[in-house]
Order: structure tokens, then C-alpha cells, then sequence
């Protein structure tokens, strides 16, 4: 019976740790504000040199501070993965730096990085990979000679290489978590296509397909040294910097490469509206708009100015501060160096008026079409943009960081200045031209992340939905088939197990039970333990009151819905941790006497269960599949085992109970261990329990 509350407490804690606080929208001042003149952009001068092996080098001396930073690039990118691999480039990218070399492991460059305050990063993305590197000026001899190391002589050890990727079932596992990130993911998906490369997302398959042989030959195919731009920059000087380079980078030769070009986006026009439904929020997230364009389109800067006044100017005037409808309202012309962008328009609303806030919102893309903004709104877009933008430059590591790309992506190298100046010049006129170009709200793509049974019409009212299923794909569960005679044995062991707990009669007359116990989770390398109580009425309500250090916490579960409440108050409880409670419970050998029809019981014969001799007896229960271990002599339960998605991804869970006493004339396990592969997760020591207490009518009401 106690198995499902240690289940609970390791959803609950991660869920704690997660919490954010909402901001609420309030009404923006309207008095005009005065910019002050801008900064000019200093470029600094930069000296370029190509090396025999083919290398770039862009350097920039500077002897204000004692200190050198430099930054690589490689043309490489998850474009270039396997469909059936996503994942490995990011994977390569960590592991690059993590896993070691021939000469150093990656624990022994961490403790040597630490003593002289130094930094090597590693990373790939989705068109570009990068090594960045932060040092004192007079460790450079050994920082250097380290990161040449890293980037020629990677081992990508085998340890390295399951902790990134445990790290990225855990992404994965979470990845549903955040509204905000689920509208943006999915939405990519809606522009550039659910398989394309710059929209698609890894899977637990796709994540454990990738073995170190990949690994390794993605690095053998992007890695070399004509294959990279390198930008330093610090208080050396160039002659000295020039030769240490080729010192440390000697015998790394150029060779030939086969980098095909990164695939082309294929982008046709056309309205849709799309649903992801959440039932466990009350507020909405909207996205609508279609593929962008690149950062060379010679429109940019008029498409950035009209932006401003479309997104701030219009949507957010009209929809949050007039009307009050919306939490946020934003807008973005995304351009990108060398694939299209995605223009976007977005607002955070609550429920009851999401339609509104979207007709709103395609409202002011059409008025933008038909009238010309205003003088004021002009010069307040371009003050807003340019006043912004200039914080992409207040730093010599970030003017030449955006050179170096820059020059990566083939752009010129004071293509700032002439975005910034584009700007400046921009008219009337020119959002008028291209407000008439490249608006189209006729021909959107609308994304609506909520819970449509609050909106204050039907989402169908603006078109035909189509309806985004973000379940994430499971591991299959491998079970035998069942047959005719492993079903009949199956149900017969099982109804002499339920007597040896207590008999049927007894079991099928419980209502409901309570229990106050001391729960302990392992958090890390540190075990946490408090006092909690129970409440549970079958066979889908239950109350978990715990006292912990951030204060009482309490989940309420009924039925279809679920809260949680915190000192900082409540919120709805995550749809994928509801469902993982009402699963765990039905997992319980009492929960399934009561509803024996309900189940498929598979006799598979004689097990080894926690070293101890068992019965292995297997059910499913819809999609619900789990074993429990019986003891051959007692006939009570030992446990169970299942697969289960944590916050740290797929794994296996072992559920180990013992200590029965008699409550009621049924047996009741007051002890219980839980282990997901293999490590302890928690612990539930049982201080009372008692069945078929008489329950306040409010203990399992959730309020809107």
C-alpha cells in the first residue's frame, strides 16, 4: 500500500525545485521617454592570418587587462546527424571537451583549469560547432597547450559519454514542463517541419542508438584545422601569439573535406490553426507568423523597425496595456546567417480571452498593411532597437565574439555598423513597403498551448484545428506473450495471495485509508528525510501533506485534476506527474483485489526478487504493465518492478516492501525502499495507518 508514496515525494521534489513565479500584467506608463545619444560602435582592428594548415586567426591585442580570451568555430552542426541519431552532435560537442585526451582525462583538466582560474568550453549547435577558452595572460603556455590537445586528441571516454547522455534523457523527460518552451519547440516544428533538421528534437531511441563510434567519427569528418576560425583577443603581442600558435597546433595538417551544404528550407504558405491541449494551466500561450528570413536581406533594418512597432507599438499597446487581456505580448522578425528565421508574434493570456487576444493580434498585423505609422511611432521603434542593440557591443569580448561570426558566416566585419545605420536611415515609407511585403495574416500558422475548455470561444471559430499530440515516446516494454494457461495460473496464484492479505471480503470493503510516516529522499549524494501524511480514497483520489524544509507542501489528486500547494501558493500539478500517481497506485496489490476485471495477470514462474526466492507474477492494466514479486512460502508481496520516465529519464524501478503488520485484519507493508536502476531513491517508514477513516467532504476538493 505505502509503494506509491515514495513515488510521489521523488515527482514532488523535482517539481519544488522547478517552481517560478508568474508576472501579472500591469499597465505600461505612457509618458514619452528621452534616449540619449548613442555610443558609437568602436570596431577594433583586426589583424587576420591564415596559417599553412589552413587555420584562421583573428587577433586583437588589447593590454588594458591581464588576461587572454579566444574563441574557435567549425563548420559542422546537428544539421548534419543522422535522423535516426539526433542528438549526436550535441553529445560530440560536450563530450569533446569532458571526455579527455590521450595525455590528460577530463577530471585531471578540470582540477588544472581550476588552479589557474582558467576556462575551456566545447559545444556544437545546430550549423556550427565552437571552443571557447578564458585564461590568465601568464598561464597562456599550458591553458593553450591544454585546449590544442582537446581539440587533436579527444578520446571520448565511455563514462563521459553516458553521463551526457543521461543528461539528455533527462532534458528529454522534462522537456514538457515549461509552457514557454513547448510553444516555441513546437512551433519550429509547425515552420520547418516536425523531421526537418532545424526543427527536430532528440528521443530516449535517438539518444541511445549514439555509441562511441559515432562519436567519433563525427568529430574524424568536422574537426581540422582548415576547418576553423580561431578569434583571440588579450594583452599579448600578435608576432609572439602567431608563433605559439603554431607551435601548439604543430603537426595538425590540413586535409581534405567533404562538408556538403546545409539543407534548404522549403516553406509554403498557408493558414493553419494547431492545439496543444494543457489541461493543468490557466493561463495561454499564443504564437503565430511564418518562416522569417536571413540576415543579408537587404530589408532587415525596415523589418526590424516595423517589428518594433507592430509588436510594442500596436499588439502590446492595444492587447495588454488598453484592453488588459495579456500577461506579455511579443514579436520577433527572426533572421538567421544562413537559414531562414521565423517571424513570430506571441502573447501570454489567461484563458478566458484567448481568441480575442489572437483576433487582436491578427487585427494589428492587417493594420500595418493598410495604414502608415506614425511619425512619433517611427522615431520611438528606431530609439527602442538601436538603444538595444548597442548592448550586443559594450564589450571588446563581444564586438569580436559577433566579428568572428561575422566573418564564419561570410558576412562583412562592420556588418553591425551598417545593420545600425540601416536603421537609422529607416522612414515611414520603408515600413509601409515592407509591412505590405512580408506581413501576411491570412496566411499564418496560430499556435494555442492551453486548456481549451476555458477559452472564451472555440478554438474552431478561427479555422479547422489540428490537434499536436507532445506525449513523448516511450521505451517499449518487452513482456512475454500471454497465453490461455499462463493467464489461469496467473489469476489463481494471485487470488491465494490476496486471502494470504487478508481475503477478499475484507479487501473489497476498503474505502480509503490514512497514514502519517517519515519519508526520506536521496537527493544526490545526500538523503533528506521529513514527516509526511496520507490520505487516499479509492480509486483515484488522494492528499499528500509533507512538511519539508522550504515548508508545508500539498498535492491533491482527483480524478482528472490535481493541485499543489506551497508557501508560495498554488498551481496546477503537471498532467505527466497526475497520471504517474494514479498509474502508481494502481500498482498497489490492494488497489488491484478491488478491481481484479480490471487487470491481465501473467504467471511467470519462479524469480530471483532482492537475492530472495519469488513468484513472478506479471499485469497490465491498459498501458500499465509492472511486475510483483510474491513470496513462495508467506504468499505476501516482496515488491515490484516497471519502467518508468523520472526526471532523469527512462529507467528501471524496484519497489522492495516488508515489515507487515495486521490493520484491520489486512496486511499492511510499514517499510519500503525504492530504487530506480539500481541506486536508491527513497525510503518510507510507516508510523500509523489506519482504513476506512470517516474524511471531511473538502479533504480532495480542488478549487479553480
Amino acid at each position: 500500500m505505502n509503494k506509491k508514496i515514495f513515488k510521489i515525494t521523488g515527482l514532488l521534489l523535482v517539481f519544488v525545485l522547478g517552481l517560478s513565479v508568474l508576472s501579472f500584467a500591469q499597465k505600461s506608463p505612457k509618458s514619452k521617454f528621452d534616449f540619449p545619444p548613442l555610443k558609437k560602435i568602436n570596431i577594433p582592428k583586426v589583424k587576420q592570418i591564415e596559417l599553412t594548415n589552413g587555420m584562421k586567426l583573428f587577433l586583437v591585442e588589447d593590454h588594458d587587462y591581464p588576461t587572454i580570451d579566444m574563441r574557435a568555430m567549425f563548420h559542422t552542426g546537428s544539421v548534419y546527424e543522422p535522423a535516426d541519431k539526433v542528438g549526436l552532435a550535441s553529445i560530440t560537442g560536450d563530450v569533446l571537451r569532458t571526455g579527455g585526451t590521450k595525455h590528460l582525462s577530463g577530471d585531471e583538466i578540470d582540477k588544472k583549469l581550476e588552479t589557474m582560474a582558467a576556462s575551456i568550453e566545447t559545444g556544437i549547435g545546430t550549423t556550427s560547432g565552437y571552443a571557447s577558452v578564458s585564461m590568465l595572460k601568464e598561464n597562456l603556455p599550458e591553458v593553450l597547450g591544454i585546449f590544442a590537445d582537446i581539440l587533436r586528441n579527444p578520446i571520448f571516454a565511455e563514462e563521459k559519454i553516458e553521463l551526457a547522455k543521461i543528461q539528455a534523457r533527462s532534458a528529454i523527460a522534462r522537456r514538457n514542463d515549461n509552457v514557454h518552451a513547448i510553444t516555441g519547440r513546437e512551433f519550429n516544428k509547425l515552420i520547418y517541419g516536425a523531421d526537418s533538421p532545424y526543427a527536430r528534437r532528440p528521443e530516449y531511441a535517438t539518444i541511445d542508438a549514439i555509441q562511441q563510434k559515432d562519436i567519433v567519427d563525427f568529430y574524424k569528418r568536422f574537426f581540422a584545422p582548415n576547418n576553423m576560425m580561431i578569434a583571440i583577443w588579450g594583452d599579448f603581442k600578435t608576432k609572439d601569439m602567431v608563433k605559439k600558435i603554431k607551435k601548439a597546433f604543430a603537426g595538425w595538417e590540413k586535409r581534405e573535406l567533404n562538408i556538403p551544404p546545409i539543407p534548404k528550407v522549403d516553406y509554403k504558405f498557408h493558414f493553419s490553426v494547431n492545439y496543444i491541449e494543457k489541461t493543468d494551466v490557466n493561463q495561454t500561450n499564443i504564437m503565430v507568423g511564418y518562416i522569417g528570413g536571413l540576415m543579408n536581406n537587404p530589408d532587415l533594418p525596415a523589418l526590424n523597425v516595423m517589428n518594433k512597432i507592430l509588436s510594442f507599438e500596436r499588439m502590446f499597446k492595444n492587447i495588454r496595456t488598453d484592453k488588459g487581456l495579456a500577461y506579455s505580448v511579443w514579436g520577433n522578425y527572426g533572421s538567421n546567417y544562413n537559414y531562414p528565421g521565423v517571424f513570430t508574434a506571441g502573447a501570454q493570456t489567461k484563458s478566458g480571452s484567448t481568441i480575442n487576444a489572437i483576433e487582436l493580434m491578427l487585427q494589428e498585423m492587417k493594420r500595418m498593411k493598410e495604414e502608415m505609422v506614425t511619425e512619433e511611432e517611427l522615431q520611438r521603434a528606431k530609439d527602442q532597437f538601436l538603444n538595444s542593440f548597442v548592448f550586443n557591443f559594450d564589450s571588446r569580448g563581444k564586438i569580436i565574439n559577433r566579428m568572428l561570426t561575422y566573418a564564419f558566416y561570410g558576412y562583412p566585419l562592420d556588418f553591425a555598423a551598417q545593420i545600425k545605420q540601416g536603421v537609422e536611415k529607416v522612414t515611414r515609407e520603408d515600413v509601409f513597403r515592407v509591412a505590405k511585403k512580408y506581413l501576411k495574416p491570412d496566411q499564418v500558422q496560430i499556435l494555442v498551448v492551453g486548456n481549451q475548455a476555458e477559452f472564451d470561444k472555440p478554438l474552431s471559430t478561427l479555422g479547422k484545428v489540428n490537434v499536436i499530440d507532445i506525449s513523448i515516446p516511450e521505451p517499449k516494454v518487452e513482456a512475454p506473450e500471454a497465453t490461455t494457461e499462463s493467464l489461469e495460473k496467473g489469476e489463481q496464484f494471485f487470488l491465494k495471495t490476496v486471502e494470504a492479505m487478508g481475503g477478499m471480503e475484507k479487501i473489497s470493503g476498503l474505502k480509503n485509508f490514512v497514514s502519517s510516516l517519515v519519508l526520506t529522499q536521496v537527493v544526490g549524494p545526500n538523503e533528506m528525510s521529513f514527516d509526511a501524511k496520507m490520505i487516499s480514497e479509492f480509486p483515484d483520489k488522494l492528499k499528500m501533506i509533507m512538511k519539508t524544509p522550504q515548508g508545508e507542501m500539498e498535492i491533491i489528486v482527483n480524478g482528472e485534476k490535481a493541485i499543489m500547494k506551497s508557501p508560495m501558493g498554488s498551481m496546477p500539478f503537471p498532467e505527466n506527474q497526475r497520471k504517474s500517481l494514479l498509474a502508481n497506485s494502481a500498482r498497489d496489490p490492494l488497489f488491484i483485489a478491488k478491481y481484479l476485471k480490471d487487470y491481465q495477470i501473467q504467471f511467470l514462474g519462479n524469480k530471483k526478487f532482492n537475492d530472495k526466492n519469488a513468484v513472478d507474477l506479471l499485469f497490465s492494466k491498459g498501458d500499465n504493465v509492472f511486475h510483483i514479486y510474491f513470496d513462495a512460502k508467506t504468499l505476501l508481496p516482496m515488491g515490484s518492478s516497471y519502467q518508468e520516465t523520472l526526471p532523469t529519464g527512462p529507467a528501471t524501478v524496484e519497489e522492495f516492501v516488508d515489515d507487515f503488520r495486521d490493520v484491520a485484519g489486512v496486511k499492511v507493508p510499514f517499510h519500503s525502499v525504492g530504487k530506480a536502476n539500481g541506486k536508491k531513491q527513497s525510503e518510507v517508514v510507516i508510523k500509523d495507518f489506519q482504513f476506512n477513516k470517516s474524511l471531511d467532504a473538502a479533504t480532495f476538493t480542488i478549487e479553480k
